[in-house]
């Protein structure tokens, strides 16, 4: 019985109010821990802002003047100058267009 006592009174003792503190900066360390481990961990997506040469900075699918077609086909760009820019995959119909002009 006098073990039981003696437990319950360091168990007092350790949730005191300096205990109380400790247990709570312990929380905050843990908890900032775990947040600074999970933002190292996720994925890192391209940066949106950065476009890069011949690839669409909305669906990051190659542009229509880096196709084979566009390099085949050189009267497009007296046809339609803005044609290099457009995009194989959101621009879809604009560039089915310019190719069912030319035949």
């Amino acid at each position: 019985m006098i073990l039981l006592y003696k437990t319950l009174e360091a168990l007092a003792n350790i949730f005191s109010h300096a205990g109380l503190w400790l247990m709570l900066w312990i929380a905050i360390l843990v908890g900032f821990s775990v947040f600074i481990f999970r933002i190292s961990r996720t994925p890192k997506r391209s940066n949106g802002w950065i476009v890069r040469k011949g690839i669409c900075p909305f669906c990051e699918h190659e542009l229509f003047g880096t196709t084979r077609e566009y390099q085949r086909l050189h009267i497009l760009e007296t046809l339609s100058p803005e044609s290099q820019y457009l995009c194989t995959s959101c621009d879809r119909e604009k560039v089915s267009g310019l190719l069912s002009k030319l035949g």
